[in-house]
């Protein structure tokens, strides 16, 4: 692991350089660590890639990144909604975030868009109940059926109430825990349930432009894959947008 403060310096020794190499990167390292393995520089580049301190343009070459983070807004209903169970169920892992951040990613914009509000799996059906009697359209672990049907077509923008898988990676946006970029790519992979207008081409179309546009730590990207047993399929489509790079190590 590097220190937050090398890595500033390291960001400052390259950031002025259209492109360096895995030896440039090595050169720089042993500056002051003459005697530092090449597993440990491997190890080094393998987690600023991770990170998205650089980026790789080629085999063995890399830039710095200049991607943002990804920080979704919380509407004020769904901040509300959020604070209400926080109070309501102090003790209760919850998070929630808004399907209508996938209109900045998808080609073509979805008007039927929903809240989503997770919670550990003993406590979804209390706050399902909680929240139909504060709202009107809710839905608990609904079917693709039962959003084709009716999730669909509700007037009121609905809440649809799931699991939360453990350690899912989570972000908090003033003092209410949000899902991740990370989190949000998988879900949209794995729930087809839910996410059945984002799949296929437009599935690829999301993950190639929130990984041009964003900063993305691809290892807990793909820990929080392989907790929902996708792993390897959403690796291949990392892969694919990468440009066939045939591992993320140099």
């Amino acid at each position: 692991m590097i220190k937050n403060d090398k890595r500033t310096e390291f960001v400052n020794a390259f950031s002025t350089l259209e492109s360096f190499s895995t030896a440039d990167i090595a050169a720089f390292f042993r500056k002051e660590e003459p005697e530092i393995k090449q597993m440990t520089i491997n190890w080094r580049v393998y987690k600023m890639i991770q990170d998205s301190v650089i980026v790789r343009t080629s085999r063995g070459h890399f830039r710095i990144g200049n991607k943002k983070s990804f920080s979704p807004v919380l509407d004020k209903n769904l901040s509300t909604v959020a604070k209400q169970i926080s109070k309501q169920f102090p003790f209760v892992s919850c998070s929630v975030w808004d399907s209508s951040v996938l209109n900045s990613l998808a080609q073509h914009l979805s008007n039927k868009c929903f809240y989503i509000i997770e919670a550990e799996k003993d406590a979804v059906e209390t706050i399902f109940h909680f929240l139909q009697e504060k709202k009107k359209a809710v839905y608990l672990n609904p079917a693709e059926s039962i959003v084709n049907n009716y999730v669909q077509s509700e007037s009121a923008k609905p809440f649809i109430i799931k699991n939360l898988i453990t350690e899912a990676p989570t972000v908090s946006i003033n003092d209410i825990v949000t899902s991740s970029i990370e989190k949000i790519l998988v879900d949209v992979y794995c729930d087809t349930n839910i996410f059945q207008a984002y799949q296929g081409n437009e599935l690829f179309l999301i993950y190639t432009n929130a990984f041009s546009q964003y900063s993305i730590n691809q290892g807990k990207l793909l820990r929080y894959a392989s907790r929902r047993g996708k792993k390897e399929e959403i690796q291949n489509i990392i892969l694919q947008i990468n440009g066939n790079i045939q591992r993320l190590l140099p």
